[in-house]
């Protein structure tokens, strides 16, 4: 059995994962890197004969690289569950679209992402199934709804894997924390994520307390709060967020986080506090059409308010037109909701006080503020995760360098036999 690095080793994005035995071959997650320029895994001509694609969730840095495989010709397989299928849909089309806008290459068309679709099937969670020389099973991994950690089973060579993808134990208002459940018996080889591999996460009610004092502070001066978000998770999260603390001001949701939102909607038993979601477009205004956007921007000129926008790194979308517009009023501010992954417009802005709009690197005249909603496990989950899976093997990715040494010192330091590969690496078991 081989384990093959793709992508996301050392670094967060292009999440790709081979794993190869004498009767098959399959990748967990096909994801891209996303910044100034679109990163790719390695998708060289040795996976032609890919079985089957398992993807863990939604995210671009999960499933963006999908569509390269069926301009390749690999007519491949893809399983996940229903919401995340739905989900890819909306976000690929985003991610060519505004490609094409900002003059992004891209490696793959419109009829390869029809044909992405086509060859997904959705799996239910705990719907074991089997294929070749081993068998596959999903539980909800607590990262976004419709998220899957994926129990693999090779009974000929008698090894179990374990591939957390993106995972977080604690609720949130909109997502169920992971099931574990896949704990029965021994898992051999766990591969987990780093994201925030050495540092815990900040207590999410004193967080949401000081993010709603600002917001109260930038209306009170008549000001303008813009809030990136990821259009999948940090969107509705903030939603929830702001009707439970009924702020009283216009609050308008534009960008691919209308789309996501009103499917959300439809799968409410995926959700945490799912049945508040629709109480709480009631209160918003949804940016659906130019015209409407011409007049958010009229109203918040003259009374301030709340813009929720993709995209929360910085890297495209309609945050970057608002900001354009409204970074040179004091009064107003940036409020960070989310991971700013290395290279990103949005870690250049909080390292060097600068954004780049378009080709123009810009000062903005407003106040920048960063707040950890992360929808990732912090260092104590990640620590309960791997003590409780007690695998023989620990694998450490999707993580930058820092993160992922620190928590492979403290699995040694415990005991744990764990690595962290590099990009391209192989493991041989």
């Amino acid at each position: 059995m081989k384990i093959i690095f793709r992508g996301a080793a050392l670094e967060v994005g292009r999440s790709c994962i081979e794993i190869k035995t004498d009767k098959s071959k399959i990748l967990l997650d096909c994801g891209v890197k996303l910044g100034k320029t679109i990163e790719y895994p390695i998708l060289d001509e040795s996976i032609r004969d890919v079985d089957k694609v398992f993807i863990s969730h939604a995210h671009l840095d999960h499933s963006g690289a999908l569509p390269i495989l069926f301009h390749k010709k690999i007519d491949v397989p893809v399983v996940t569950t229903e919401l995340t299928k739905k989900l890819i849909k909306i976000l690929l089309k985003d991610m060519v679209k505004i490609a094409e806008f900002e003059n992004k290459k891209i490696l793959f068309n419109n009829h390869d992402m029809k044909e992405t679709i086509r060859h997904t099937i959705p799996l239910n969670y705990k719907d074991k199934k089997y294929y070749k020389d081993f068998s596959y099973e999903f539980f909800n991994a607590g990262h976004i709804p419709g998220s899957a950690s994926i129990l693999l089973e090779y009974e000929e060579k008698n090894k179990t894997i374990l591939y957390t993808g993106d995972t977080k134990l604690r609720n949130t208002r909109l997502t169920k924390g992971a099931d574990l459940s896949y704990i029965k018996d021994d898992i051999d080889i766990l591969i987990i994520e780093s994201t925030y591999g050495n540092s815990i996460h900040p207590n999410r009610k004193a967080v949401e307390l000081s993010f709603i004092e600002k917001i109260k502070e930038i209306l009170f001066k008549g000001g303008i709060a813009l809030i990136p978000v990821f259009a999948v998770d940090r969107a509705q999260e903030i939603l929830l967020i702001l009707n439970d603390y009924n702020i009283d001001a216009p609050i308008y949701l534009d960008g691919m986080a209308v789309d996501v939102t009103k499917l959300m909607l439809k799968y409410k038993e995926l959700l945490n506090e799912g049945y508040k979601l629709e109480e709480c477009l009631k209160n918003v205004k949804l940016i659906e059409k130019s015209e409407d956007r011409v007049k958010a921007i009229e109203n918040l000129s003259k009374n301030g308010g709340i813009v929720i926008t993709t995209a929360g790194m910085l890297d495209g979308g309609p945050i970057l037109y608002y900001l354009k517009l409204f970074m040179h009023d004091p009064r107003n501010a940036l409020l960070l909701t989310g991971y700013q992954v290395r290279d990103s417009n949005g870690r250049h802005l909080i390292e060097t006080g600068k954004i780049y709009i378009g080709e123009n690197e810009v000062k903005p005249n407003l106040e920048v503020c960063l707040y950890n909603f992360s929808c990732h496990a912090g260092m104590d989950e990640l620590h309960e995760i791997i003590k409780k899976v007690n695998p023989e093997l620990l694998i450490i990715q999707h993580g930058e360098e820092t993160q992922a040494t620190v928590l492979r010192n403290w699995a040694l330091e415990h005991g744990f036999d764990a690595i962290v590969p590099k990009l391209g690496e192989k493991i041989r078991l």
